[in-house]
């Protein structure tokens, strides 16, 4: 089978439902996601599910010009939409870069009106503090904190570092805010924690009559050091806490939890269960209060992935490390939290991440022994609780990560999952990011003799009904014939064994998990990507979700295979089961000779400011009369414009996903 057959199932999932994790498009690198559910602005009594977020768009530092919106309707989290750029800011002849942003909504007492305030964290001098407000959740904004000439901030302006803002809406008529409807609060810092009650007139300035909160949360050096100044007292600490504890790194977030409030940040974290020490994590905090006191709860996610190691004697992370951002969000009565992936520990092409969590709070006020408890969800778990231990008497409590994202009752088997879905891998370094918006894959590269690879979970039991955002499916049944489909090529390195292991990658009893499968790879196989398929009756009737893990083997210490992903297909289907499209192709000539294009395309600049990378430079000789010819295969339509000094573009318009490509000829 040819390569771009193959590569045709990646273009294929990007025109169906997405939900798995990571849960937004592949080529999509969306860090910093604050989650928030607002009323759909187009549909009036209906709820969406928003992530706001940074862009990681310039491939050689963080983020980019743009804060990028996507959103799903509440009743179906698997269709996402992008919402495109809400908001960009030009000064001075470049487009400032946009950090960890947030959004909050206030309702106007009075007249119901709702206003949306966009903090962007503008990294541009002077307007770091920016502040901005719109009628709709999508934008667009407007800076409510600038001087005339849009350079600076005003006075007052303080907003810091990975802002986050709370607002505590009023109900008691005995409320000094009730006229007001809400109170609201600020929360940033880097390495450095700070808080302040907003001024509900002005959403950015010191509330009048009270005062900012420096020292707000303790901030570390690593896992358990404080690297604020020696003798620095913790107001917003319970006497007794263990300043120790909290580990703040960044990243503020502030969510309420029942009658109590949660304050998550990112936070180093590991050594309580035997990892080194990371900030690739979140913590949270729990209180009275949106300014505390605070107790603090424990990590929340630890975006490496931690599991027990092959014989359980001690946990392992089997995801690659960087930093991470989110919070917690309730959707359709579950907890999620939000999170982010470095795709083999690349930082400038993070990806948005989301794990459910069970949260169990009391009654009881903080301050007379109250509890907020925060742990990984699993729906068929006891208690619907999941935690890795190991023998050495470590425990990791936070949320798994795993393949699934919203589809928390497992993957629907009868279809195909590109290998960027893959959440357990011996070796981080195989998980190639993708900059290609017709392509939705990536590829595990070079996967050597003892390389494992891990998909949690196959929902093989199915799903009788609509759940929690999630449409019902099929799962396996007796009978159906079910074979394993893996799309993988050929290194040229020798011959490869693929052992496909149910329920853990080894059979032991830490694992317990059973060979089902092996697919051989002979040593004059093609390099060309292809299907192997085999029969796998072991999964039919199988009640739940269950993992699927691969282990090569072969000869020598060289990658052995390429893996482009996997799925799941009855006996009486070819797979996919849907015929897919070719991933499309576009040559084009000048003159009659045909111009290279590059596979990358060319990422965003302060200077360029672009918020989609959809650009692509190529070059040739032009000049009034040169003729410029297209040829396309896939469902593409194209134009061509006029050759101006020596330059033309032409614009490709993918007719399936909407996605443009501009090839800019100069």
């Amino acid at each position: 089978m040819k390569k771009k057959v193959i590569m045709a199932a990646f273009a294929m999932i990007a025109t169906l439902a997405t939900a798995q994790n990571p849960y937004l498009p592949l080529w999509e690198h969306l860090p910093d996601g604050e989650p928030r559910v607002f009323e759909d602005p187009d549909n009036p009594g209906k709820m969406r599910a928003y992530i706001i977020g940074s862009h990681d768009l310039t491939y050689t530092a963080y983020c980019g010009p743009d804060i990028r919106m996507w959103s799903a309707p509440v009743e179906d989290l698997t269709q996402w939409r992008d919402e495109g750029p809400i908001f960009t800011y030009f000064v001075n002849g470049q487009w400032d870069t946009m950090f960890a942003p947030d959004l909050v909504e206030t309702v106007d007492k009075a007249t119901g009106k709702k206003t949306y305030w966009l903090y962007p964290h503008s990294r541009g001098w002077r307007r770091v503090p920016m502040v901005c407000k719109g009628d709709r959740p999508d934008g667009p904004f407007t800076p409510v904190n600038l001087n005339a000439d849009g350079t600076a901030c005003v006075d007052g302006s303080l907003i810091d570092f990975d802002p986050s803002v709370f607002v505590e809406n009023i109900t008691n008529k005995k409320d000094p805010d009730y006229a007001k409807g809400f109170r609201a609060y600020v929360f940033y810092g880097f390495r450095h924690s700070t808080a302040y009650e907003l001024d509900q007139d002005n959403m950015y300035g010191v509330r009048p009559g009270t005062q900012v909160r420096d020292y707000f949360i303790p901030a570390s050096e690593r896992y358990g050091v404080i690297r604020d100044p020696e003798g620095t007292q913790y107001p917003a600490l319970y006497k007794g806490q263990n300043p120790g504890d909290f580990n703040f790194f960044e990243a503020s977030s502030i969510r309420q939890v029942g009658n109590k409030y949660v304050m998550v940040f990112s936070g180093y974290s590991g050594p309580e269960y035997g990892q080194g020490s990371t900030n690739s994590a979140l913590r949270y905090a729990y209180g009275d209060t949106p300014l505390g006191p605070w107790r603090a709860g424990g990590v929340l996610v630890d975006s490496r992935g931690i599991v027990p190691n092959e014989d359980g004697s001690h946990l392992v992370g089997m995801n690659a490390a960087h930093n991470t951002h989110g919070s917690i969000q309730e959707i359709n009565g579950q907890w999620y939290v939000f999170y982010h992936r470095p795709p083999r520990g690349f930082g400038f092409a993070r990806q948005a991440m989301v794990a459910p969590i069970k949260i169990e709070w009391d009654k009881k006020p903080v301050a007379k022994g109250g509890k907020v408890r925060i742990v990984a969800y699993d729906p068929y778990a006891k208690n619907n609780e999941w935690t890795a231990k190991a023998s050495d008497g470590m425990e990791y409590t936070g949320a798994e990560v795993t393949s699934e994202g919203f589809h928390i009752f497992g993957l629907p088997p009868y279809s195909f999952y590109s290998a960027g879905y893959a959440c357990y891998m011996s070796d981080q370094r195989w998980l190639q990011d993708n900059f290609d918006v017709w392509n939705n894959g990536m590829i595990l590269a070079g996967v050597p003799n003892g390389g494992v690879v891990g998909f949690k979970y196959f929902g093989f039991g199915g799903l009788a009904q609509d759940t929690k955002g999630i449409k019902a499916f099929a799962g396996t049944q007796n009978g159906d014939g079910t074979q394993l489909f893996i799309a993988l090529a050929s290194k040229g390195k020798g011959a490869a064994r693929i052992r496909v292991m149910l329920d853990g990658p080894y059979a032991n009893s830490t694992w317990n998990g059973k060979e089902i499968a092996v697919i051989d790879v002979d040593a004059n196989a093609s390099k060309e990507v292809r299907y192997y398929n085999v029969k796998v009756p072991a999964v039919e009737g199988l009640t739940g979700k269950h993992a699927i893990y691969l282990k090569v083997e072969g000869e020598g210490n060289e990658g052995l295979v390429d893996i482009y992903g996997l799925g799941f297909a009855k006996s009486d289907k070819k797979f996919p089961d849907n015929t897919p499209m070719l991933l499309p192709e576009v040559k084009i000539t000048v003159d009659g000779k045909e111009i290279a294009i590059p596979k990358m395309p060319v990422f965003s600049t302060n200077k360029n400011g672009y918020t989609d990378l959809c650009h692509y430079q190529t070059y040739a000789p032009l000049t009034d009369k040169s003729v410029i010819k297209v040829n396309v295969k896939g469902p593409v339509k194209y134009e061509v414009g006029k050759i101006t000094d020596g330059r033309a573009t032409v614009k490709c318009t993918h007719l399936i996903l909407g996605k443009e490509k501009i090839f800019l000829i100069n």
